[in-house]
């Protein structure tokens, strides 16, 4: 009996095992990030995207810190451990080059997936020689916004949708003939310093660029380049603009929401800033679009987007998590609860529902007309131009003097890293 009950255990076991065989085993998958304020929300998104393809597909966040974050992804360009999927920004020439991260053409292509129902700025930011790398997650854009009250106070005008560098300096040179009349402190215009909220606007609108599409040379020495930061010294120096004194210890919008700036150049990363700011609550923060220099207003684009790893063992369910997490559905969670400007063109209704005292369209607009965020993937060349900026704009020495010198000094860097 013994014998004949361990024999059916045996059996029984065979059989199981049997049976499990034919059974799809559960791809196991990761996404990696480094925002832990984004984490949980998005995981929301994978908890749905788990329970659609509950058996066949498991995703999970592999969440690391911002300063270890790009160090890992370095390792694995030996180690060809990359997670299977992970959040990418202007970094993504490097990669690419490296082949840590796979085209998504032939998965785009299978799926016959419609690009164009994301903003047109961010597909084209991870598009290299032809080849789609990411789809886009989100995005942030640069605007103006203006304090209702100031202009009020001094009787000066709103600016007007189509206004021009020209208009914005003669509405400034207004406001600071007026202030200084009523013996105001008030500056007619703030801005924050860094490239992105200002300066490399104001060079590619004028024509000239940080980087070249090829991410070879720099443009920054270029006559156009160099006369944007000129513009920008110019407003100082005609007090149109607080001076570099205040703006390189102040930021912009700390001056602007406590009520020292009538208008604020400024990204869509400070845009809670403004709603939750004692004027935004009070109704008194308009948005507009930038003002046009040299016929155009387009400004600078940035967000993140999702890679596929190329070393991953399971690319087509790591595709499908790209998707499900790129999607409208997932998309306006994130824009609903406020983490994320969707790129996601009809996800976007979300992020406007989340503003009270605030025209977010405006945010959104500016992302129409907005090219990606200049970078060739290399930062051994940016400090280079970077310092040479805020020489000239702090005028320890010639506008011109000090970029032309700071583009050479970059150049050669350059220069060396491409062979050329």
């Amino acid at each position: 009996m013994k014998k004949m009950m361990l024999f059916g255990a045996v059996c029984t076991l065979i059989l199981l095992a049997a049976g499990c065989g034919k059974q799809n085993k559960v791809a196991n998958i990761s996404l990696t990030m480094w925002d832990e304020a984004q984490s949980p929300i998005i995981q929301q998104s994978i908890d749905k995207f788990n329970e659609e393809h509950k058996g066949k597909i498991a995703a999970n966040i592999e969440l690391v810190p911002w300063d270890t974050y790009w160090t890992k992804l370095d390792a694995s360009l030996e180690t060809k451990e990359a997670a299977d999927v992970m959040w990418m920004n202007v970094y993504l020439t490097k990669y690419a080059a490296a082949e840590v991260v796979k085209p998504l053409d032939e998965y785009i292509q299978k799926d016959k997936l419609d690009l164009s129902q994301y903003i047109e700025g961010r597909v084209n930011a991870y598009n290299l020689d032809g080849k789609q790398y990411a789809l886009p997650k989100g995005l942030d854009t640069v605007f103006v916004a203006y304090n209702k009250e100031i202009f009020d106070r001094y009787g000066i005008e709103y600016p007007k949708e189509g206004w021009t560098w020209d208009d914005m300096r003669t509405m400034a040179a207004e406001m600071r003939d007026k202030i200084k009349e009523a013996g105001g402190k008030e500056y007619p215009i703030v801005m924050e310093l860094d490239d992105q909220p200002s300066w490399m606007n104001f060079v590619v609108q004028n024509g000239g660029n940080y980087i070249s599409e090829d991410g070879k040379t720099t443009g920054m020495g270029m006559d156009q380049s160099v006369e944007a930061i000129q513009n920008m010294v110019d407003l100082m120096n005609e007090e149109l603009m607080a001076p570099y004194t205040v703006l390189s210890e102040t930021k912009g919008t700390d001056l602007f929401i406590s009520g020292q700036g009538g208008i604020v150049f400024i990204g869509s990363w400070k845009a809670s800033v403004l709603e939750n700011s004692t004027i935004g609550m009070n109704g008194n923060i308009g948005l507009i679009q930038m003002p046009s220099l040299n016929g155009s207003n387009s400004s600078v684009l940035g967000g993140l987007g999702y890679c596929l790893s190329a070393t991953s063992k399971h690319p087509d369910e790591a595709w499908e998590l790209i998707k499900y997490i790129t999607s409208e559905e997932s998309l306006y969670n994130e824009a609903i609860n406020g983490i994320d400007i969707p790129a996601q063109i009809k996800a976007q209704e979300g992020y406007v529902k989340n503003f009270k005292n605030l025209n977010a369209q405006v945010i959104l607009d500016a992302a129409v007309t907005g090219f990606p965020y200049q970078s060739n993937g290399n930062f051994e060349w940016t400090s280079y131009v970077n310092d040479a900026v805020q020489k000239a704009l702090s005028q320890s020495a010639p506008v011109k003097e000090s970029l032309v010198e700071g583009a050479a000094q970059a150049q050669a860097v350059l220069d060396k890293i491409y062979n050329q």
